[in-house]
C-alpha cells in the first residue's frame, strides 16, 4: 500500500513541474526589424454612385505578417490623402471587404476627397499583435483612383420625455452623408416623477427602440443610471445640448451649451449688441424660435450659445436645400455677420437637427 502511495506521489509531482514548466512557457516573437510585414495587394479605380454604393463592396487584399510565431494579428487599413489619413476597417483575416457606401464616408468625411470627384487615394495596414507589447509593423502603401458621390443624408429619431417619448417626434439627420454620424440641437427635461435629477431618452433606429441595452455607450459620466429599459440620462441643469450620435461606435457624446440667443443690432437686443434674445426649443415640432423681434434693412446679428462668444454662428448667405426658406449657419470663429436685409417683424427659427445648422425668417 505504501509503494502504491509513494509510486502516486511521484507521478503528481512529475506532472506538477510538467505543468509548472508549461504555465511560465512565453510566445517568443520576433524583433519588429525581423518581422515580416504584410504585403497590401493592388486594387483597381473604384467609382461609387447613387446605384452601386448599397449593392457592391471592395475586397482588400494581403499577404499575411510573420511576428516569428503563430500568433492572431490584427490588420488595420488606413485611407490616405493629401496627408489625411482615416481608418477604413479592421480585420483578423488576410482580408476586408468594404461596401462602397462605407468607402466613400471615409474618402469624403475621413480624408476629404470632395464630393462627386475623381481623386488618388492610398491605403496601407498597421499589423499588430494585441497585448504583447510587440511594436506593430507597417505594410506596403497601394494607391488607386476613387469617384465619390454626395451621398443623400438619413436620419434617426431621438424620443425622450422632453418629447412625450413620440417614436418620430424628433428627427435628427446625419452630419455628411454616408458616415452615420448624427448631430442634433435640443432642450431635455427632466421626469421627476420616475427618474428625479435624470432627463431621459433613447434611440429610435429604423423602427427599433435603441439604447444602453443594445450594446450603446455615451462618453459623459452618469449616462446610465441603471435604467431597467436602457435608456440614456443627461443631468438635471444641464438640458439644452448638441447631441452626436455615432452608429460606427455605437456611442453618444455630448456638449453642453446651456441656452441658444441671438444678439446684434436688432431693437430687442438693445439696438446695439447689449442684450441676448433667447430661442425657446418646440419639441413637438423640433425648431426653436425667437419671439418677435424687429428688423431693419442695415440689422446686423448672430446666433450664439452660452452667452459668450466661444461658440457663435454666422454668414446664413448659403440658401438650405433641405429646408424651404432657410440659410445655412457657419460656426467657424471668422463667420460674418448674418445681413437678412428685411425689414418688418420676425420671429427666427432655427433648425438643430441638421449640419450645418438652418435659420428661417418668419414674417409676423
Amino acid at each position: 500500500m505504501k509503494r502504491i502511495f509513494t509510486i502516486v506521489m511521484a507521478a503528481a509531482a512529475f506532472l506538477g513541474a510538467v505543468s509548472c514548466e508549461r504555465q511560465f512557457e512565453k510566445t517568443q516573437l520576433s524583433p519588429v526589424e525581423d518581422c515580416v510585414a504584410p504585403v497590401l495587394s493592388p486594387v483597381g479605380n473604384v467609382v461609387i454612385n447613387q446605384v452601386n454604393n448599397k449593392v457592391e463592396a471592395v475586397v482588400f487584399n494581403w499577404t499575411p505578417a510573420d511576428f516569428g510565431a503563430p500568433v492572431e494579428v490584427s490588420y488595420q487599413l488606413y485611407m490616405t490623402f493629401e496627408g489625411n489619413e482615416a481608418l477604413i476597417g479592421q480585420s483578423y483575416s488576410n482580408s476586408l471587404t468594404v461596401s462602397k457606401s462605407d468607402l466613400n464616408g471615409v474618402a469624403c468625411a475621413g480624408v476629404g476627397v470632395g464630393k462627386n470627384e475623381t481623386a488618388e487615394v492610398g491605403a496601407y495596414l498597421i499589423a499588430a499583435v494585441n497585448g504583447t507589447g510587440a511594436e506593430p509593423v507597417r505594410s506596403n502603401e497601394i494607391t488607386f483612383s476613387i469617384t465619390t458621390f454626395d451621398a443623400p443624408k438619413t436620419s434617426i429619431y431621438m424620443p425622450g420625455y422632453y418629447q412625450g417619448w413620440s417614436q418620430f417626434g424628433t428627427e435628427l439627420w446625419e452630419m455628411e452623408g454616408g458616415t452615420k454620424i448624427y448631430r442634433i440641437l435640443a432642450e431635455f427635461k427632466e421626469d421627476a416623477d420616475n427618474t428625479p435629477g435624470i432627463c431621459p431618452f433613447k434611440l429610435v433606429i429604423g423602427t427599433e427602440w435603441t439604447g444602453i441595452s443594445a450594446g450603446y455607450t455615451a462618453t459623459w459620466e452618469g449616462y446610465d443610471y441603471g435604467d431597467k429599459d436602457g435608456n440614456f440620462g443627461i443631468p438635471a441643469g444641464e438640458e439644452v445640448n448638441f447631441v452626436t450620435v455615432d452608429l460606427n461606435k455605437k456611442q453618444l457624446s455630448r456638449e453642453f451649451v446651456k441656452c441658444v440667443s441671438v444678439i446684434g443690432s436688432i431693437a430687442e437686443c438693445g439696438g446695439d449688441w447689449s442684450k441676448d434674445v433667447y430661442f425657446t426649443y418646440d419639441s413637438a415640432a423640433n425648431v426653436w424660435a425667437t419671439p418677435a423681434v424687429t428688423l431693419a434693412a442695415d440689422t446686423e446679428f448672430l446666433v450664439r450659445m452660452k452667452d459668450d462668444w466661444g461658440m457663435k454662428f454666422g454668414d446664413a448667405v448659403q440658401a438650405s436645400s433641405d429646408v424651404e426658406g432657410g440659410f445655412e449657419l457657419n460656426q467657424s470663429g471668422d463667420a460674418a455677420n448674418i445681413k437678412p436685409g428685411l425689414e418688418g417683424t420676425y420671429v427666427i427659427k432655427l433648425y438643430g437637427n441638421r449640419t450645418p445648422l438652418v435659420i428661417v425668417y418668419e414674417q409676423q
